[in-house]
């Protein structure tokens, strides 16, 4: 009878699976993985991790974990801890997307309506402080003659043209700015646009290509489509996958005879036998069994 070691290696790499992937997904240490292959269990830290790695290691190649657990349990003489005890999870990659670029349209206009609200704050001052200023010394001369009168309202009169003729002079000054800065604002987002044009473009689905995995039992699989991993793990029988890609798929299985394949919506008949390991690579050509 195979030792506990021996057993996951030979499941390991039936599957086609290597201790870098396993390492890779589940963030175990590849020593500590090489060390449960080996029964090393003194390089191990002890207790409920190793029972975790073990449960970890299983789930990833898709054997039983409980019974992964038991038989480690019965070379290493440790009784296998509760359930939600170590919680140790396998993860996949997450897709990482690029972080568009932030438009600064809200702050241009903001500066912009804060200098036209300060250059009419200052125009109103400036207007009516010399509105007045004048009748303030009228009456301290205590001239009331009509003479006197007419002389104001010329000085009254010349005094508002210029505060009238300053105030447009600012709008214009203010509206200028604030045309330049959206004239800015549209060459840059024009230019965004062309280095958008020129970024390599998806392919439309007429220039792709699909599998479809059909489980008749539960099978592992793992899926590779243009270099992303796509399906990793158990595919419970009467389940399937579809997967589309435009260079490349590649197909890893350790039950051959308990799936269906399916090119482009053309079943692919029978790739191998049951509980064999199998490859297969996909290209928008066809197919190429390994």
């Amino acid at each position: 009878m195979a030792s506990f070691g021996d057993k996951l290696k030979r499941e390991r790499e039936m599957r086609g699976v290597t201790l870098d992937e396993i390492a890779e997904s589940t963030k175990i240490a590849r020593r500590h993985l090489e060390a449960l292959e080996t029964e090393d269990f003194a390089s191990l830290p002890g207790g409920v991790f190793n029972k975790g790695f073990v449960r970890a290691y299983a789930r990833f190649i898709g054997i039983d974990e409980d019974e992964a657990v038991a038989d480690y349990g019965a070379v290493s003489h440790e009784v296998p801890p509760p359930e939600d005890q170590f919680p140790l999870e396998v993860h996949e990659k997450p897709n990482r997307e690029l972080n568009p670029r932030k438009s600064q349209m809200p702050i241009v206009a903001a500066a912009a309506v804060l200098l036209i609200v300060m250059a009419g704050a200052f125009v109103w001052r400036k207007h009516h402080g010399h509105e007045g200023v004048l009748p303030a010394v009228a009456a301290s001369s205590g001239d009331t003659s009509d003479q006197a009168q007419v002389a104001d309202e010329p000085a009254t009169q010349t005094t508002s043209e210029a505060a009238r003729a300053e105030h447009k002079s600012k709008m214009l000054a203010v509206k200028e700015t604030v045309t330049t800065q959206q004239a800015e604002e549209k060459t840059e987002a024009a230019a965004a646009e062309r280095r958008a044009s020129t970024a390599e473009k998806p392919l439309s689905p007429e220039h792709s290509f699909f599998v479809i995995i059909k489980a008749k039992e539960d099978a592992w699989i793992s899926v590779v489509a243009d270099g992303r991993r796509v399906s990793h793990g158990i595919l419970r029988a009467d389940k399937q996958r579809f997967v589309r890609a435009a260079r490349q798929i590649v197909l890893k299985t350790g039950n051959a005879g308990g799936i269906d394949v399916y090119f482009n919506g053309k079943a692919m008949g029978a790739i191998g036998n049951e509980s064999e390991a199998r490859t297969l690579m996909f290209t928008p050509t066809g197919a190429a069994q390994q």
